[in-house]
């Protein structure tokens, strides 16, 4: 009997993934975008998150949600005057 029980547990197990394998469907390649915003303000975090927008925004643009589809990827700080920050942001965004 505890043969039997193995038998139909594997069954079991075995049309389980058969069915989450069809439920996916077949696979599609997944679509990868950089943005890249500029922000510029006297305080560097101030021009950080400007510039994070600006790349949100162009991404958002383009149909892809900044809240769950994007990652930050860095970002580059100068200064062209004193005490004035120029930031410039990336963002990757995948679906």
């Amino acid at each position: 009997m505890p043969a039997l029980r193995r038998i139909a547990a594997a069954t079991v197990m075995v049309g389980a993934l058969s069915t989450s394998i069809l439920a996916a469907g077949p696979a599609q390649a997944a679509e990868t975008r950089s943005y890249v915003g500029t922000g510029m303000n006297n305080n560097y975090f101030t021009a950080l998150s400007y510039a994070t927008t600006n790349a949100w925004a162009l991404a958002s643009a383009d149909g892809f949600d900044p809240a769950t589809q994007c990652s930050p990827g860095g970002n580059f700080a100068t200064q062209p005057w004193p005490g004035l920050y120029q930031v410039r942001a990336l963002i990757n965004c995948t679906r």
